[in-house]
């Protein structure tokens, strides 16, 4: 069930304040560098920039920190060596850098990676990764068969 859109204020209203800035200052970085073809969606719980249906980047106000989900450093090894290579020391959970204050980041990094790629080959790059990984488990279950 897809949650209601909200809109940016209204978001930034539903925060508790000691967050407020730091959420305004990650997502306006976001929003001067996302590339074209990208559609920004505001729900009760994430921020977000899609491709399609494909999340790029997403913001979360979550119980104890804020969290960052920068999808693009899995799809693209060279980024996530960007933000490795930042100096920044970052709290990273599985597939996200949870932070309390937007100085905790490497923002210029993070504005580079978010402008590296427009929406088309960001896109393209997920289709081919879905397809190789349809390909390999196929094959796989294939080997299977026949070794049994």
């Amino acid at each position: 069930m897809r949650e209601p859109a909200l809109s940016y204020k209204v978001y930034l209203a539903s925060l508790p304040p000691e967050r407020r800035d730091a959420v305004e200052s990650v997502w306006q970085i976001v929003r001067e560098n996302i590339p074209k073809g990208f559609t920004e969606e505001i729900s009760p719980k994430f921020l977000t920039f899609k491709a399609d249906d494909d999340w790029f980047i997403a913001l979360a106000n979550q119980k104890n920190y804020i969290s960052l989900y920068l999808c693009s450093i899995y799809i693209f090894p060279e980024l996530k060596a960007k933000l490795n290579n930042s100096g920044k020391k970052l709290k990273c959970g599985k597939s996200c850098i949870n932070f309390k204050h937007a100085e905790d980041l490497p923002l210029e990094t993070i504005a580079e990676i978010v402008s590296a790629h427009d929406a088309e080959s960001y896109r393209k790059h997920v289709r081919e990764i879905r397809e190789s990984s349809r390909a390999e488990r196929k094959s796989g279950k294939a080997k299977a068969q026949r070794q049994a």
